[in-house]
């Protein structure tokens, strides 16, 4: 009995393994232009799920995550992520544009991770 079966029956599924890869947004666009120049823009609705997103995968302390799942009118796709080594310097690039739309709790928020970082360093150096 496969795994899906043994949903639909009713009987407790014993997977050997199961991993859903799923990106934080997906989001439907022309063409990678469009994608690209509203990264160049700064598109603060972009911003914001690109933040919340990393803030997420920090807090888990997961590896990496896709924040972006796009799929193109023309029905490709194109999946954008960052590793765990990435996410302070995203956050950091993200803190301006998070005080121009006036989100300043999320500011608190990535503040403390940038700082926690700084502070770390700065003790070990000692």
């Amino acid at each position: 009995m496969s795994f899906i079966e043994s949903l639909r029956v009713g009987s407790t599924p014993t997977p050997t393994a199961i991993f859903i890869i799923m990106a934080c947004h997906c989001l439907m666009l022309k063409d990678q232009r469009e994608f690209f120049q509203l990264m160049k823009d700064r598109d603060p609705d972009m911003i914001l799920k690109m933040v919340k997103c990393v803030l997420s995968a920090y807090k888990r302390n997961k590896e990496q995550i896709d924040i972006f799942d796009i799929t193109f009118k023309d029905t490709s796709g194109m999946i954008f992520n960052i590793e765990k080594s990435q996410y302070k310097e995203l956050l950091g690039n993200c803190l301006d544009d998070l005080i121009k739309i006036e989100e300043y709790e999320l500011c608190a928020e990535v503040k403390k991770i940038i700082e926690g970082k700084r502070r770390n360093k700065v003790a070990t150096a000692e």
